[in-house]
């Protein structure tokens, strides 16, 4: 088993390195720049959540896959659009708006969608509520 460590404000997580997106994983929304450099770092909710609609995340799960263009898509997701489907919403409802923010938010979903289809089993990708209903 290949794994990287990353270190961020003092704490390092280790990263089990895999080739596809895992099967029950989600993106990890840390930004591109707390993850691993050129790395979209996956994990699976921890088992207990100490409130309805917690986000905890179990660190003994971390994944990640290279990915040319990783950064572009932690851009993305930080714009809350997590998953392909959600890119490929957010490009064709807001592709003509006149608000430069909203045109960047469009570019941007644009480049981390073409990088993710690169990654096998990118279709794989879901959002959390898809997966663990809340």
């Amino acid at each position: 088993m290949r794994t990287i460590e990353h270190t961020v404000f003092g704490k390092t997580d280790v990263y089990e390195i895999v080739d596809e997106v895992p099967l029950g994983y989600i993106i990890w929304n840390i930004g591109p720049e707390n993850a691993p450099e050129g790395y979209i770092p996956f994990c699976r909710p921890a088992h207990r959540q100490r409130f309805k609609g917690g986000r905890e995340i179990d660190p003994t799960t971390l994944k990640a896959v290279k990915v040319d263009g990783a950064a572009d898509i932690m851009v993305a997701v930080g714009h809350g659009q997590d998953t392909p489907k959600k890119m490929e919403q957010y490009i064709k409802r807001y592709s003509n708006s006149k608000t430069d923010y909203v045109r960047q938010r469009v570019e941007d979903s644009k480049k981390a969608l073409a990088a993710l289809k690169n990654v096998k089993g990118y279709e794989n990708i879901k959002d959390w509520s898809e997966l663990y209903g809340n």
